[in-house]
C-alpha cells in the first residue's frame, strides 16, 4: 500500500507538545526523551548530503526531499522549516501507534492533552511502554491495535526533521517519500484540536493527490513512476473499499438486537473474511478499523471540493484554512461527508486569491 500513513502519522503531535506539559503520566515521561533524541541527532540536510559516509541512495532521496519541499511551497503547502534537517535512526520505526475501541461498538478510546485536545490514538517512542499500555487496555476489555510507524508530524508545534525511517529500501522509495512528506506537511499547516478524523483524512487526500501532481511534474505524465504510483493507489483504494464494507457490516451488527454471543461469533466471521479479502498482514479488530476510518473518511467529498476549486491547491487550502474548532458540529466528528459536502458547495466559489 503506497499510502504511508494508513494509521498513525500524527500520533506524535501529542508527544511533541506534551513533552513540555505538566501532567505526570507514563506516556508523557517516555515522550520527552524520545522527542529530545530526534532533535539531538538532527543535522542539516546539507551536512548529510556533503558527508562522504552518506550512501548514494540516501543522498539521492535527500535531494528529492529538497525538490518535494520546493514543489509543496509552490502549491501553497508551506514547509515552515520542516525537513531541513535529517536524523539517522538505528531502527525501522520512529514511534508505535496505539489505538483502542470497545469490543462490540466503534467507540474509540480517547486520550486527552492540554491545548492539543483529544485523540483516538497515541504514538509511543518506547516499544515496551507501548506494549504495557496495550496490555492495560486489553485487561480492561478494549480491542487494541499496536503497530510501528515510520513517519510523524508534530502538527506545526515544532520543526520536524526528515527521518531515516521515512526512506524505504524498495523500488517505491521515491513514490513513498513524496506521499509521506506531503502528508506530514499537511499536518504542519492544518491542525484542528479534537478533530482527528478530519486532520488525518485531509492529510491522506493531499498526500495521495499532490504526490501524483509532483510525480507528473518531476518525471512526466507517461513515466513509469507515475504509472506505478497510480497502480499503487488503485490497489490501496481496492483494499480501502473492502475495509469500508467490513466496517459498515460490523456497525450494522453492533446496532442490532442480537445477543452479545451472536455478535461476537458474527464479528469473528466478518473479521476473518476481511483479513483474507484485504490481504492484511495482521489480525483486524475494532481498533484497527477505527484507525482505518480515522485516515480514510470524506475522500470523495474532499475530491469534490478540490474539483470545485478548479483543482487549484492554493484555492483549496484557502478554504481549509478558514476552518477551526467552532466550524465542526461536534468534537471528533467521524462522518465527514455531509460536513465536507456543504463546505464544497458553500465556500469554494467565493474564494479569491491575490496574484
Amino acid at each position: 500500500m503506497i499510502r504511508p500513513s494508513v494509521f498513525g502519522s500524527t500520533a506524535l503531535v501529542l508527544a511533541a507538545f506534551s513533552a513540555f506539559a505538566c501532567a505526570e503520566t507514563r506516556y508523557l515521561v517516555q515522550a520527552g526523551p524520545g522527542q529530545l533524541e530526534l532533535f539531538t541527532k538532527a543535522r542539516p540536510l546539507e551536512d548529510a548530503l556533503a558527508d562522504p559516509e552518506t550512501d548514494p541512495r540516501t543522498r539521492a532521496l535527500l535531494r528529492e526531499v529538497l525538490q518535494i519541499s520546493e514543489f509543496a511551497n509552490g502549491a501553497g503547502l508551506a514547509t515552515k522549516g520542516n525537513y531541513e534537517k535529517y536524523v539517522d535512526l538505528d531502527r525501522s520505526a520512529v514511534v508505535y501507534f496505539l489505538a483502542g475501541s470497545r469490543e462490540l461498538s466503534f467507540e474509540a478510546k480517547l486520550w486527552s492533552f492540554p491545548i492539543v485536545g483529544s485523540f483516538p490514538y497515541t504514538g509511543w517512542f518506547d516499544y515496551w511502554e507501548a506494549r504495557a499500555a496495550r496490555e492495560r487496555l486489553q485487561a480492561d476489555g478494549w480491542d487494541v491495535y499496536l503497530r510501528p510507524v515510520r513517519a510523524y508530524s508534530t502538527g506545526g508545534w515544532l520543526n520536524d526533521p526528515l527521518l531515516s525511517t521515512m526512506l524505504t529500501g524498495g523500488d517505491d522509495a521515491i513514490r513513498y517519500l513524496v506521499n509521506v512528506v506531503l502528508h506530514e506537511l499537511t499536518h504542519s499547516n492544518f491542525f484542528i484540536p479534537d478533530q482527528a478524523t478530519f486532520n488525518e483524512s485531509l492529510a491522506s487526500f493531499v498526500g495521495d493527490q499532490m504526490a501524483d501532481d509532483y510525480l507528473v511534474a518531476r518525471f512526466g505524465a507517461e513515466s513509469e513512476q507515475v504509472s506505478l504510483y497510480r497502480t499503487d493507489l488503485e490497489m490501496s483504494e481496492a483494499r480501502i473499499t473492502v475495509m469500508a464494507k467490513a466496517y459498515k457490516d460490523l456497525e450494522t451488527l453492533y446496532a442490532s438486537d442480537q445477543s452479545k454471543t451472536e455478535k461476537r461469533a458474527k464479528k469473528r466471521g466478518i473479521l476473518r473474511t476481511l483479513r483474507i479479502d484485504a490481504d492484511l498482514p495482521y489480525e483486524p479488530n475494532n481498533a484497527s478499523l477505527v484507525g482505518f476510518k480515522t485516515y480514510n473518511s470524506g475522500q470523495k467529498e474532499l475530491a469534490a471540493l478540490f474539483v470545485g476549486c478548479g483543482r487549484d491547491w492554493k484555492r483549496f487550502f484557502a478554504v481549509v484554512k478558514k476552518l477551526n474548532q467552532k466550524s465542526f458540529p461536534s468534537p471528533q466528528l467521524e462522518t465527514l461527508g455531509p460536513f465536507l459536502d456543504g463546505l464544497a458547495k458553500a465556500e469554494c466559489p467565493r474564494v479569491t486569491l491575490r496574484k
